[in-house]
């Protein structure tokens, strides 16, 4: 009994494989039926016009031989139609369902805000240097040029000649900057650098 146990998954196996490959080799075969069958179906006869005849041209020509379809209005052209057809309405109905929107375009979106030259007089270049004499952490440069709606470097012309010491506000800001910079690791700060190689060397234009 054991002897039994012991063949009966081998056989089982030999079995199953057999049946497998039986059936492999039945969906995979081809004969020549199916194969007389597929061409007929594909021999498709041409047209009269493509076939070459007697009273074909002899140069090169184009054939124009177009499916066969309903006819639709829009084939014929709206100069060619009397003033009376009624195709004149579908067109004008069809014309309104294709392109419901107006055709004319929107003025074109300016990204760039547009900066107005010489447009600030003397009193607000006074106002400008006051507010900077007075307020000098709270008015700095892009806070004036939001202001008076003016570059930031006309506001910093502007305040060279008020007489405005900025040295304790550069040195503060170069202090700052240094700080940040210290804490940076050495992929950073090789990427930083890298930048302003990249920076030198396009204004030499190389």
């Amino acid at each position: 009994m054991d002897a039994r146990l012991v063949r009966r998954p081998v056989i089982d196996l030999l079995s199953g494989r057999g049946q497998c490959l039986i059936s492999l080799n039945a969906s995979s075969q081809r004969h020549q039926s199916s194969f007389r069958r597929t061409k007929q179906h594909l021999n498709i006869k041409p047209d009269s016009s493509f076939l070459i005849s007697n009273d074909s041209p002899k140069q090169d020509h184009i054939i124009f031989n177009p499916p066969s379809a309903s006819p639709s209005v829009l084939h014929t052209p709206l100069k060619f139609l009397p003033k009376e057809d009624k195709r004149r309405q579908l067109l004008a109905v069809t014309a309104g369902k294709l392109n419901p929107t107006p055709s004319r375009l929107p003025p074109p979106v300016s990204r760039k805000p547009k900066i107005p030259h010489h447009h600030l007089s003397d009193a607000d270049i006074a106002e400008i240097q006051r507010l900077k004499r007075d307020e000098p952490e709270k008015w700095n440069n892009l806070r004036l040029s939001r202001k008076f709606n003016c570059s930031s470097m006309f506001i910093s012309i502007c305040l060279s000649q008020c007489g405005y010491d900025d040295t304790v506000t550069r040195e503060a800001e170069k202090a700052r900057l240094a700080g940040m910079m210290d804490s940076w690791g050495p992929r950073r700060r090789k990427a930083h650098e890298d930048k302003l190689r990249r920076m030198e060397i396009a204004l030499r234009d190389e």
